[in-house]
């Protein structure tokens, strides 16, 4: 039919939410945001487009949750570059924002509740704001911490890993953990989320703590099939320890959980926290990541002990006994008990945990 003079044209229907559109979106903002991290971390600019995963979708489709990672090269043993993002389509285009951006902390808070409930956009978003200076004193003891504990079970020992320093500027930028039984347990309580996987294949996890700080564990292999967001307890398990990395990089020798800290615009440095019982410290000459407690130091390399969530100040005078369980640490009682071993300190005395 002929329009008739004078009559006004209908309005047109509003552009429907597009997520691919959104998925570039991410992508390029992504980069724009974390990519010289990333290529500084890699060694080299990152070769793949990152890994977004739309993981909450409202039912209208407006509103959209998710997480994104940079690949790492397989030539790189660094820890990938990862971030939450918060979306919202106005009818028009996508509004989108990464942790650690105030468009991230704004689109959390107008989220619906179908999408996300209040007390976990809260605590997203206390993680998104972390400033460098509340992340090290929640890690470091003082301010208030996490209770953070080693990840896998209390009262056993694991061997410490860290960056090789020829080819790290700090040797605690990565650390990793083997041996045991191979269970990772969640090393603090809080909300639990996936980066880079399927849940098929490796997983890149992380458990955002109360303080807003979050411990990340890579390499897990068998991850538990919860749901984006659940809640988690110290002890937790998670998975078992792997040597392929969910978001890439260069396979591990042997079976371990990489391990390191983070808050929304980056990662918290791991000199001078406080976890498990030991103080983990650097020093430049040599260029060397150890773990202290008073007289006692673990080098790379060296048998360190999980003593739960428990100050360093507070540590017994020796590892606990078999089948002890300080801290709350779940675990079977089949797992091997702390070892007496020998690790030179950095000062070139002796050791012995």
């Amino acid at each position: 039919h002929r329009q008739q003079p004078g009559t006004p044209a209908a309005p047109a229907a509003p552009a429907r939410p597009d997520t691919q559109a959104l998925a570039a979106q991410v992508r390029k903002l992504t980069l724009a945001e974390r990519g010289a991290a990333a290529k500084q971390a890699y060694g080299a600019a990152p070769a793949r487009a990152p890994i977004v995963a739309a993981t909450r979708t409202s039912a209208d489709g407006t509103w959209v949750f998710g997480t994104t990672a940079i690949p790492v090269p397989a030539s790189s043993a660094a820890d990938p570059e990862i971030a939450f993002f918060a979306a919202r389509w106005t009818g028009r285009e996508w509004r989108v924002g990464l942790s650690g951006g105030t468009a991230f902390g704004t689109l959390l808070g107008a989220m619906p509740a179908t999408v996300m409930s209040a007390a976990e956009s809260r605590a997203l978003r206390r993680y998104g704001a972390l400033s460098a200076e509340q992340a090290a004193a929640a890690v470091n003891g003082t301010g208030t911490g996490d209770g953070l504990m080693l990840p896998w079970k209390s009262g056993t020992s694991w061997t410490m890993l860290t960056a090789d320093p020829a080819s790290a500027q700090r040797p605690l930028s990565a650390l990793a953990f083997a041996g045991g039984d191979g269970r990772v347990l969640a090393s603090g309580a809080g909300r639990l989320y996936r980066f880079c996987g399927d849940g098929s294949g490796p997983a890149l996890l992380m458990v955002v703590h109360a303080s807003g700080v979050a411990t990340v564990y890579d390499r897990v292999r068998a991850a538990a099939q919860l749901r984006d967001g659940s809640v988690v307890g110290r002890g937790d398990p998670l998975g078992r320890t792997g040597t392929a990395g969910a978001c890439g990089g260069a396979p591990a020798a042997r079976a371990e959980v990489r391990f390191d800290l983070r808050r929304g615009a980056a990662p918290v440095p791991l000199d001078g926290a406080v976890i498990g019982g030991w103080t983990f410290s650097e020093r430049a000459k040599p260029l060397l990541g150890y773990a202290e407690r008073g007289l006692l130091q673990v080098l790379p390399g060296g048998l360190i002990a999980n003593l739960g969530a428990v100050p360093a100040a507070d540590a017994p005078p020796s590892p606990p006994a078999p089948g002890d369980e300080p801290g709350g640490g779940a675990g079977s009682a089949g797992d091997p008990s702390p070892s007496a071993t020998q690790n030179r300190s950095p000062s070139g005395a002796n050791t012995q945990q």
